[in-house]
């Protein structure tokens, strides 16, 4: 978990790079919008300690990493996004949801 975290702090400074560089015109492919929703899907734990990691370019499509996190188990779950849609693969509410926070931001 501690190094999809750290994937987000670089991704983070990255994006801050790319807008802050005149000299860099191409966009197409590189991250420009991402998102970390932390919310907790079990009852029986406490805290916030699951996550969603929304990765888009310019036209809404990348990667969605998803935590699941349980006292018995972890799950990560890595889902392709084509235009703020899962391309071929069904979305929770919590991840359509940072989906939408990610391109607001």
């Amino acid at each position: 978990m501690a190094l999809i975290y750290v994937f987000f702090l670089i991704s983070k400074k990255y994006r801050s790079f790319n807008q802050n560089n005149p000299k860099n015109t191409d966009s197409s492919g590189t991250i420009q919008k991402l998102n970390l929703l932390r919310f907790n899907p079990f009852d029986d734990v406490g805290g916030d300690q699951s996550f969603i990691l929304t990765l888009l370019d310019k036209d809404n499509s990348g990667v969605l990493l998803t935590s699941l996190h349980h006292r018995s188990f972890t799950r990560l779950y890595a889902k392709p996004i084509k235009h703020a849609e899962g391309d071929n693969i069904t979305l929770s509410k919590e991840e359509k949801s940072a989906i939408l926070k990610a391109i607001n931001r």
